[in-house]
């Protein structure tokens, strides 16, 4: 009976250890997932290039919402037949600025998008609101909306990096729970989860 018995603990015991590696081995796959995405965000952040290419596409947007009002100012300062010009101008130049505005955009966006700076909706909202709606505004169409939505995005992928470096520096002291979570939606890295 009591060989029984100490066989069945000997049995007991193995089966915890057995379920011991099992959960180790599976916490250690978690962590290196994580780790590979902590360290795509952190390239993502270091890209400088890549911002740099992005905010002179966005100041050639801002500019060209600037030439029609400003080349239809200079050309009316003519006398007599400067305002005649202006007026017969003044759609062709809207017609050519809204399509390479358009064609700016579109390449914009479609390059922030491959970057993976377009990290949440949010931030695509604000882009095609501020691109299409705000910018079309009088006077306040005026302000440069591509290179502040440049700008907000480099910010929230720098901040990801930051907040990926530190978790990746501290990921032996991360709890299973927060593992699993970045791993489901790295997007936690922008929040107050990350600190």
């Amino acid at each position: 009976m009591s060989d029984n018995y100490n066989r069945s603990r000997k049995e007991s015991l193995i089966g915890r250890y057995i379920e011991d590696i099992n959960l180790e081995q599976r916490i250690i796959g978690q962590a290196r997932a994580l780790a590979d995405k902590l360290n795509r965000e952190i390239e993502k952040g270091n890209d400088s290039m890549a911002f740099m290419v992005a905010l002179v596409l966005a100041a050639c947007k801002d500019v060209i919402d600037l030439v029609p009002g400003g080349l239809i100012g200079v050309i009316s300062m003519i006398p007599v037949v400067g305002i005649a010009i202006a007026a017969a101008l003044l759609p062709v130049l809207k017609a050519i600025t809204t399509l390479t505005g358009f064609f700016f955009t579109g390449f914009i966006f479609f390059f922030l998008l491959g970057k993976g700076w377009f990290l949440t909706t949010r931030i695509k909202i604000i882009f095609w609101g501020l691109g299409l709606f705000m910018d079309n505004l009088p006077l306040i169409g005026e302000l440069p909306m591509n290179i502040f939505v440049v700008l907000y995005a480099w910010r929230l992928v720098k901040k990801r990096a930051r907040n990926g470096e530190l978790k990746l520096r501290n990921l032996n002291n991360l709890t299973e729970k927060e593992i699993v979570a970045l791993n489901k939606d790295i997007s936690l890295l922008e929040s107050d989860f990350s600190k």
